[in-house]
């Protein structure tokens, strides 16, 4: 009762038999499976590759549009802080030339642009803080009898070098 040795891949495939085998059938599995495995390898790779890209192009485009908007409220911010040292100081010089009431929006506003943050550019209520600021500049003008709000079109210089 010995068994005979099983037969390799090899020695059960048929050389003149026209139909294949289920051998030859799982061997044509076996490299679907081999290729769909190798699609899925270079998906992979290229969405990794592709997340990297994505992630030092986005903070390349990130600190750019963060220093253009940055830039857009300091100049905002600086356009207020200059209307207000106009205001305090004709306050100062003729407490007379605006009512008490305009008088303590004055201050208002100026101590809300002092408290502004910033030196925390990371501050996420930094926006709502903004627009707080702007509420007030255009309460103090309508004090004031004016009729301005802020435009930087109107705060660009026009020098050339």
């Amino acid at each position: 009762g010995c068994a005979a040795p099983a037969k390799t891949r090899q020695q059960q495939k048929q050389p003149h038999d026209p139909c294949p085998t289920m051998g030859d059938l799982a061997g044509i599995d076996d490299a679907f499976a081999a290729a769909l495995n190798l699609e899925e390898s270079h998906i992979d790779e290229g969405w990794s590759d592709g997340l990297k890209e994505g992630e030092a192009l986005g903070l390349v485009d990130g600190r750019e549009v963060g220093f253009a908007k940055g830039f857009e409220v300091g100049q905002e911010l600086g356009f207020y802080a200059g209307c207000h040292a106009v205001w305090a100081t004709c306050a100062r010089d003729d407490p007379e030339c605006f009512s008490v009431r305009a008088r303590k929006a004055i201050v208002g506003f100026g101590q809300m642009l002092t408290s502004f943050p910033m030196n925390d550019p990371l501050n996420e209520e930094i926006l709502e803080t903004l627009n707080t600021v702007r509420g007030k500049f255009k309460t103090v003008v309508a004090l004031l009898g004016m009729h301005h709000e802020y435009n930087p079109q109107e705060t660009k210089l026009s020098l050339n070098f």
